[in-house]
């Protein structure tokens, strides 16, 4: 799990600041909030409406739903939906839209390789254990 330590958490809050300021920002900005609310277990009708997410930028709930993420609270559509919005951008081309953003594409994108490696831990368990049911009754 990706614990943030006070100052990623204070880096983070005062971007939040900066975002929720903007009233149609660009899209990287919108995806990257969108990846991170569908991860912290927002309905995708709500990580899409951006006004509901600069409400959420408005709200300390968010950097504490950070805080304390768990990988297997994570629903394995939303996971997959926060890859392909992630997917669309680098850190590079994230910094020269909007250093704002930044740190919760960084925020996301590591949490996001975190999912993908309990989910196919999960998945591997899975395997081996139909594999081992079978071979029992047999």
């Amino acid at each position: 799990m990706s614990v943030l330590t006070k100052d990623e958490m204070e880096l983070i809050r005062e971007d939040l600041e900066c975002i929720k300021t903007l009233p149609n920002p660009p899209k990287a900005i919108q995806v990257t909030l969108e990846a991170v609310a569908l991860l912290l277990g927002y309905p995708p009708r709500q990580a899409r409406n951006w006004s509901f997410m600069r409400q959420l930028c408005n709200r300390g709930p968010l950097l504490k739903k950070m805080q304390e993420f768990q990988c297997e609270d994570v629903e394995l559509a939303s996971a997959k939906r926060a890859r392909t919005l992630l997917s669309s951008y680098n850190r590079e081309t994230i910094i020269k839209i909007s250093v704002a953003i930044v740190n919760l594409f960084n925020w996301a994108e590591s949490t996001m390789s975190e999912v993908d490696n309990y989910l196919n831990t999960r998945m591997e368990l899975n395997k081996a254990r139909k594999s081992s049911n079978n071979r029992n009754n047999n």
